[in-house]
């Protein structure tokens, strides 16, 4: 299935000139990545509900011990994703990048400051990279304080 085009594929400076293509596949990652990170949360947290409401179900349909008990382990399996991977968190992340590289893609389309400029494209191009080096760095900072957090002990 081809890709619909999207409207900043559109964008053109004020002098015609083209997106330059290093924008074009920044906006294009970041697209792909909102849309396969939200995908993926819903799907999780989807799953996740549905097995977890199917536990007193089975319970209460008289299914066998070991059928309630492989889908309470799934439930702690899909958590243990949801943990592990994080796609809310990540939707979330990709989706504030892409719609800062957005407006910096119509502000440079619009040739407003900086992008009224003689540099203007590359001004872009070192914006785009700045805001993706800034994404790039929250993501390992996560990941690096998650780590070196204690796991939370549930109190009793």
């Amino acid at each position: 299935m081809a890709e619909q085009p999207v409207w900043w594929q559109r964008l053109t400076s004020p002098g015609g000139a083209p997106l330059p293509l290093s924008v074009h596949e920044r906006l294009g990652w970041y697209e792909r990545q909102v849309r396969r990170q939200r995908i993926a949360n819903y799907t999780l947290e989807g799953v996740t509900v549905v097995v977890a409401a199917s536990i007193p179900a089975a319970v209460a349909l008289g299914a066998p011990a070991a059928v309630t008990a492989v889908l309470g382990a799934l439930v702690a399996v899909l958590a243990g994703l949801r943990q592990l991977v994080r796609p809310g968190e990540s939707w979330i992340r990709f989706s504030a990048t892409l719609v800062a590289l957005q407006r910096e893609t119509v502000m440079w389309s619009a040739g407003a400051a900086p992008y009224d400029a003689d540099r203007a494209e590359t001004i872009l191009v070192e914006n785009v990279e700045s805001l993706v080096a800034s994404e790039t760095s929250q993501w390992a900072e996560q990941r690096t304080v998650r780590r070196a957090e204690p796991e939370q002990q549930p109190v009793s």
